[in-house]
């Protein structure tokens, strides 16, 4: 699984880097749409793996998901953010929104400043265009009146000759910037390797969502369900074939 896991790992790298693109400066209206020492409450709904390994490709993104388990709530607190520069020129420039984890059961730190949970808002053209998101092939823009994010897709060919399909989907809520759904799925056949759910919590959510029915799964029921037929049809054969002759002609 090893080889698997790095292959994936390279590629998710593809998918989620930033490469610095350079645009004319340009003036903005980006801002900040929280404040220092601001909470959130975060859970992770699904983390799902094939093998304790693969664990290691999402830890890009979530580096702190081997101190979690489904069903779990995180406090993210607002530690720092950056100045916004007045003008930016390459997304390398971008300012980054600094915060802490905090476990919610027991008040253990995971994770210490961490910049993946926050962007700043008001313009999100410009942060579409600083990212070059829709020049980017396999990413698709989320833009829609309550969020901004990227859908990434692709695949690649395992070192075992399979085809692994990988998703990974990133929202942040308009509101005030702050990171709303992050999934990464990684399938084989229809059939789940990875999949990770970790959201933007709010009263009402589940805290644990259902594993999708496997589309393996689908072939076994169904194949089970044509053998099962065929079995019957093999039994009622035979049981005509052992009844008098006067009672089949009657039938």
């Amino acid at each position: 699984m090893k080889q698997k896991t790095f292959a994936l790992l390279l590629l998710l790298m593809v998918i989620s880097s930033s490469v610095p693109l350079v645009v004319e400066a340009q003036t903005h209206s980006l801002e900040w749409g929280l404040s220092v020492d601001e909470e959130f409450t975060y859970v992770l709904q699904r983390a799902y793996f094939a093998n304790p390994e693969s664990a290691v490709v999402v830890q890009g993104d979530l580096p702190f998901i081997s101190e979690l388990t489904v069903g779990e709530m995180v406090t993210m607190k607002v530690a720092a953010l950056d100045a916004i520069p007045t003008l930016i020129n390459e997304s390398s420039q971008m300012p980054l929104g600094h915060c802490n984890l905090v476990r919610a059961n027991d008040s253990v730190s995971i994770a210490t400043d961490q910049t993946g949970f926050i962007v700043p808002i008001g313009d999100w053209d410009f942060l579409t265009e600083i990212g070059n998101i829709t020049g980017r092939q396999g990413i698709t823009l989320i833009n829609t009146a309550d969020e901004w994010g990227t859908v990434g897709s692709g695949s690649i060919q395992a070192s075992d000759g399979s085809i692994i399909s990988i998703y990974v989907e990133v929202r942040y809520e308009k509101e005030n910037g702050t990171l709303n759904y992050l999934r990464h799925r990684y399938t084989s056949l229809g059939t789940d390797l990875i999949d990770v759910v970790f959201v933007n919590w709010h009263q009402g959510m589940p805290t644990v969502i259902g594993t999708e029915i496997q589309l393996s799964t689908i072939f076994i029921l169904v194949i089970g369900g044509v053998v099962g037929l065929i079995i019957a049809f093999i039994v009622i054969r035979w049981y005509k074939s052992k009844k008098p002759l006067v009672q089949r002609l009657g039938e």
